[in-house]
């Protein structure tokens, strides 16, 4: 798993609309957070011709839920509570950032 820095500065200097990034945030089990990074294209839903910004949320929240699975189960009936745990072992998906 890679840990990496969120860039918090203001505006979209350097990003490609094209390929996109998200970050999926684990909380592990040792207490440390982890930030899981991942690319999508965001998707022209309502067929307009451009991907807004309302679209490409949507579209980073679909993939994120993808992710989800590739790298996590979902249990409802774990002892330690319902949630989404990392197949290593490692601790638990707690959400995205898009």
């Amino acid at each position: 798993m890679e840990t990496v820095a969120l860039d918090t500065r203001p505006g979209p200097t350097n990003i490609s609309f094209e390929l996109m990034k998200g970050v999926l945030i684990a909380l592990l089990f040792t207490g440390k957070m982890s930030f899981i990074p991942f690319t999508y294209t965001g998707i022209d839903y309502d067929m307009n011709g451009t991907v807004d910004a309302e679209e490409q949320v949507i579209s980073c929240s679909d993939w994120a839920e993808k992710v989800y699975s590739d790298i996590a189960e979902h249990s409802w009936t774990d002892p330690r509570g319902q949630g989404w745990y990392l197949k290593d072992g490692t601790g638990t998906l707690q959400g995205h950032i898009c």
